[in-house]
């Protein structure tokens, strides 16, 4: 009789090992992770970015075609592979998981107005596929920025739209990803440099045909690395107007108005971005963090007001509030 309740328990271990085997090897995960280890297309070997470095400009071409081949196989984007000469590669290294190991970020500039960031681990002689970032606009460049509180650094991706040619805007600007909870948040972003021309009679029909508006806003930054990051910006807001039946000539603008503003932010743990100022549920109704003072931007530059504060909950939760109803809570935040 033992033996053969015996006999039974090891036909169902060896039965339900066998099915867990099964179903761990099917499952997703694994076979993307066999893939990711085994197939060519998954992985850059370190040899292939030594030679994009040589001296021999031949040598160096063939090696950056080559890993562009690779990134854009590997994030599904072949359709970009007849377009690889006009591509503009940027390759960067540095610790962008929260792991020991070094990644090898690839920017890449698809066309004017898309780009993707393609990002592989450094194991053994290889670097192999790991995470991309995509929807971005082209990128000028990629900075990095160690967070005490984070074993990974920031990434810094500066980027840039540009629709002078029909839309008469343009703007650069910041975004901060960093790899939280298995994938690439964007934490934080600023405008740096805005510029738009457009005509007075497109936003008030009621205004004279040749009265014609140019917005600019520009924002310096300065980042502060201590126990946690702080982020000290000064923007300045300006508009200037012209008349002219035709497209005006920049230097032909008057300044009509302007404001300054100084903002500073520091990174939060407890809300996964650079906060203005902190408020908690025995204040408020929820813990909460201060974003933005929406009358400060630049849309009061084309006659729209929005006198709310923008604010985050400990949840992830985007909230708008009267700043004449939670001026005396949140307006000591963006004192000078």
């Amino acid at each position: 009789m033992t033996k053969k309740l015996l006999s039974v328990f090891i036909f169902c271990f060896v039965a339900l090992l066998s099915y867990y085997t099964y179903y761990f090897f099917q499952s997703p995960e694994t076979i993307a992770t066999f893939q990711a280890y085994t197939s060519s297309s998954h992985k850059i070997e370190k040899e292939l970015i030594d030679l994009y470095h040589n001296e021999d400009t031949n040598i160096q071409k063939e090696a950056k075609d080559s890993i562009i081949e690779k990134a854009l196989t590997v994030t599904g984007y072949e359709q970009w592979m007849e377009f690889i000469d006009y591509i503009d590669m940027n390759l960067y290294i540095d610790n962008i998981l929260p792991q020991q190991s070094d990644q090898l970020i690839l920017a890449l500039n698809l066309s004017k107005d898309l780009a993707i960031i393609v990002i592989f681990d450094s194991i053994g002689s290889d670097y192999i596929y790991h995470n991309k970032i995509e929807n971005i606009l082209p990128i000028s460049k990629i900075d990095f920025l160690s967070n005490s509180s984070q074993l990974n650094n920031m990434m810094l991706v500066y980027q840039t739209l540009d629709e002078r040619f029909g839309s008469f805007f343009y703007e650069e600007f910041l975004q901060v990803y960093l790899f939280m909870e298995g994938k690439f948040e964007n934490v934080w972003q600023k405008t740096l440099h805005y510029e738009e021309i457009y005509k007075e009679v497109w936003i008030n029909p009621n205004a004279r045909e040749d009265l014609w508006n140019r917005v600019l806003e520009e924002t310096t930054i300065d980042f502060i690395v201590d126990d946690a990051i702080k982020i000290n910006t000064i923007t300045t807001l300006q508009k200037y107007t012209t008349h002219a039946k035709e497209y005006p000539d920049v230097h032909s603008f008057s300044l009509i108005h302007q404001d300054n503003y100084k903002r500073s932010y520091y990174w939060s743990d407890d809300f996964n971005t650079f906060v203005l100022g902190e408020v908690t549920k025995e204040i408020f109704l929820w813990d909460v963090a201060l974003l933005r003072d929406m009358e400060k931007g630049r849309e009061s530059l084309f006659g729209i007001t929005n006198k709310n504060y923008k604010v985050i909950t400990s949840k992830g939760e985007i909230l708008y509030l009267s700043k004449n109803k939670f001026h005396p809570i949140f307006q000591s935040f963006l004192e000078e």
